[in-house]
C-alpha cells in the first residue's frame, strides 16, 4: 500500500477517537523510511529526538488499547461506540502492518508510537501522548 493511501486509511479508522490519559489526545499519522540499521524500540526513541538511553516501553498493541476497547460497565452510549472504534483501529492497524507495537517513551508526557511494517520495509502507524503522573 502506498504512503498516502496508509494514512489515509489509519486517520480515517482514528478520526476523532481520543487516547484517554489525564490529558486526552488524537492520533497523528507517523512514517519513517526503512532505517538503514534494525529495528529496535532504541531506533523509535532517536525518531522521536530523545538521547539514548531514553526508556521505553513496549507493549503489544491489544494491551495498549485495552482499556479503551473495554470501557467500565457503566460507560455511556458514546464511550461504547468509541470501545468499537478503537476495536476497528487495532484491526486496521494489523490489516495494513506487521509486526504492530506500541512504543511508550517513558517521561510524565509520554510520546507513544504504534508502529509496524509496511510491505517495503517502511515502518508507519500513529502517534499519540500519554499523561502519567
Amino acid at each position: 500500500m502506498e504512503k498516502e493511501q496508509l494514512k489515509q486509511e489509519l486517520l480515517k479508522a482514528s478520526d476523532g477517537l481520543l487516547m484517554l490519559s489525564e490529558t486526552d489526545e488524537a492520533f497523528e499519522f507517523y512514517f519513517h523510511e526503512k532505517p538503514d540499521e534494525p529495528f529496535t524500540a532504541e531506533l523509535v526513541v532517536e525518531w522521536d529526538g530523545k538521547p539514548a538511553g531514553t526508556a521505553v516501553q513496549v507493549l503489544a498493541v491489544e494491551d495498549f488499547l485495552h482499556r479503551m476497547k473495554n470501557p467500565h460497565p457503566d460507560a455511556d452510549a458514546t464511550q461504547k461506540q468509541n470501545a468499537e472504534r478503537f476495536k476497528q483501529l487495532e484491526a486496521k492497524l494489523k490489516e495494513h502492518l506487521k509486526n504492530v507495537k506500541a512504543y511508550k517513551i517513558s517521561e510524565i508526557s509520554m510520546p507513544v508510537y504504534i508502529l509496524g511494517e509496511t510491505d517495503n520495509g517502511d515502518y508507519a502507524g500513529l502517534k499519540t501522548l500519554v499523561v502519567e503522573t
